[in-house]
């Protein structure tokens, strides 16, 4: 994630969602990873920066709305706890993915958690409710189109490294969509403990 910045500037609406991100050292092997993978199927791949796992989605909201949930994640509570990703998948399914990502098995209940206590927080403070189910992963690529992903990379994705961490942060994020992709920047960072 980005350096933070203050979003208060303009008072326009602010894109933004809530996310945990890997440390530099597992971004690095990740982007290594995606490398090996770009050439395998006409995705568009998630670069370096944008690589995060997100608990809640905001959306474009007033900025006033986006300060009201930053100061209420400050109390959050949320302990550090240790993440492994391990394992590939695709939505809606691997035979014909629209979207690549790799998925949690250690620390899924404790991002579920943090998810859910996210989500309350962002209702307490004016947004509506998620109407999905949180599902614990990190995207990877989204098809550009509809041709069917080339089977090295499937074999690719089942001998998927493992990336594994010990989340000590949560980030409220400004997404701002241009041509070239998102232009992700931290607001604000927590501090687990």
């Amino acid at each position: 994630m980005c350096a933070e910045n203050d979003f208060r500037s303009d008072g326009g609406p602010v894109r933004s969602f809530v996310a945990v991100a890997p440390p530099n050292d597992v971004l690095d092997r990740m982007a290594s990873f995606v490398a090996r993978l770009r050439s395998l199927a006409p995705y568009k791949w998630v670069g370096r920066a944008q690589l995060h796992l997100t608990l809640r989605f905001l959306g474009e909201a007033p900025a006033s709305r986006v300060e009201r949930i930053a100061d209420a994640l400050e109390g959050s509570g949320a302990g550090a706890f240790d993440i492994r990703l391990n394992r590939a998948g695709g939505f809606p399914n691997l035979t014909r993915p629209r979207v690549l990502w790799l998925g949690a098995d250690l620390g899924a209940k404790e991002l579920a958690a943090l998810a859910e206590r996210v989500e309350h927080i962002a209702v307490e403070t004016g947004f509506p409710p998620e109407p999905k189910r949180f599902s614990p992963h990190l995207t990877l690529a989204r098809l550009r189109n509809a041709e069917t992903p080339a089977g090295a990379l499937s074999r690719a994705l089942a001998d998927a490294p493992s990336f594994s961490w010990r989340c000590e942060r949560l980030f409220l994020v400004q997404s701002r969509l241009t041509s070239t992709g998102p232009i992700y920047t931290t607001l604000r960072e927590y501090p687990m403990r």
